[in-house]
């Protein structure tokens, strides 16, 4: 597998179909490229609109970070792709628990799966979202992949799918929504990962932990005698 720029430069078709195999390449390519752009731009309105009745998902404060990626490959390098989209995904995490880590992974993996099962001659999408614990911060991160399969004379052989992911990583707006809110998508990579009792156990109270030190609304009181502003942070434990 390559990166789509470099596989459609390496390709060297018979003469005969050069430039009309090299004009298709060039358009699977722009089309990859256009579909990277519409990612971002879909991605940054829905968290725009996160937490409210028309998109009632996790809200965030602020958008840290994109990361897009187009890749050229043959049905012998699929397995390549799934690892390769997996472990730039899993960078946006790397300050996480490694068990959240390899849900989201696991997760990912499952959607990519799906997309390179799909029929010659078509292209699908799929759109995730995962919330994770990332070291003290609480990060939300969207994901949009495209696949395209090539059914070109000429072309398959040596590229039979173009595919296209956009990233987006961003910080959990904790003042609106409650842990209980956040603890239901968290439990989506959770429980992927099928921890022991124990260290799921750890993994929420750690969670909650992290929730209460970043959540500012009711945890801060005026001290009059001190006229001072002192902050209270609730226990560790889950409830």
């Amino acid at each position: 597998m390559a990166v789509l720029k470099n596989a459609i430069k390496s390709f060297d078709p018979a003469p005969d179909k050069k430039n009309e195999i090299e004009q298709v390449l060039s358009l699977l390519f722009e089309l990859a490229e256009s579909k990277t752009e519409n990612f971002k731009k879909e991605i940054a309105q829905s968290l725009r609109t996160a937490g409210t009745e028309e998109n009632p998902t996790v809200p965030i404060t602020q958008v840290l970070r994109y990361q897009s990626d187009t890749r050229a490959y043959t049905s012998e390098d699929s397995t390549k792709i799934l690892t390769e989209a997996t472990t730039a995904i899993k960078g946006f995490v790397s300050g996480g628990s490694e068990n959240i880590i390899n849900g989201i992974g696991s997760l990912l993996s499952t959607g990519v799966n799906a997309l390179l099962g799909s029929g010659f001659g078509i292209q699908a999408e799929r759109e995730d979202y995962f919330v994770a614990v990332e070291g003290l911060s609480i990060i939300r991160v969207d994901v949009k992949s495209w696949i395209r399969k090539v059914e070109v004379q000429g072309i398959s052989k040596r590229i039979e799918s173009i595919f296209a992911f956009v990233a987006a990583k961003s910080s959990v707006n904790v003042d609106k929504i409650s842990f209980n809110t956040f603890l239901q998508a968290y439990m989506y990579q959770l429980e992927r990962v099928k921890l022991p009792q124990a260290e799921l156990i750890a993994e929420i109270n750690n969670a909650k932990e992290v929730y209460n030190l970043l959540k500012t609304s009711d945890v801060v009181a005026i001290n009059p005698k001190l006229e001072s502003v002192v902050t209270m942070f609730p226990s560790g434990s889950i409830g």
